[in-house]
């Protein structure tokens, strides 16, 4: 028979106790950790150029008889991501969001870039849709790149 010294007996039992609390396969800690803490991209709607595009395009659904638009955190970190990506490759490009969307390459301020899509029949239209809206914007280079979609 094997005895096991007190020493030791305090290490098994401290490493039985820690594989009890493991997940039961390696797999399932990822997909914890890779899951977005809640509010974790809630900096991206309360930044104040993005909340001035809400605010320029609630004033013009407003002149059109329409109800303000809401920020969504999804779809303003896809579009910031997307406007990302246009600087960052000089691509000037629709995205493949599945929402309506607006782009801008150009204006130096949140209230050119709204008036440019104002003045667009077709980026018009965009912008009174729907009930929820994601801005994002980029600068880089000199180059100022703008994205909206809506649903």
């Amino acid at each position: 028979m094997m005895t096991i010294k007190p020493a030791w007996r305090v290490v098994l039992a401290s490493l039985f106790c820690l594989m009890l609390i493991q997940p039961a396969s390696s797999e399932e800690a990822p997909k914890e950790a890779a899951k977005p803490k809640e509010g974790e991209h809630d900096w991206l709607i309360k930044h104040p150029t993005i909340l001035k595009l809400l605010k320029l395009h609630n004033q013009e659904r407003a002149r059109n008889g329409l109800p303000a638009l809401t920020l969504n955190t999804k779809m303003c970190l896809k579009a910031q991501e997307h406007a990302k990506w246009m600087a960052q490759t000089g691509y000037y490009q629709h995205s493949n969001l599945p929402w309506p969307e607006i782009i801008f390459q150009g204006p130096t301020s949140a209230a050119a870039a709204v008036n440019g899509w104002i003045a667009s029949p077709a980026h018009h239209s965009i912008m009174l849709t729907g009930t929820q809206a994601g801005f994002g914007y980029m600068v880089l280079n000199g180059q100022y790149y703008w994205v909206g979609v809506f649903q």
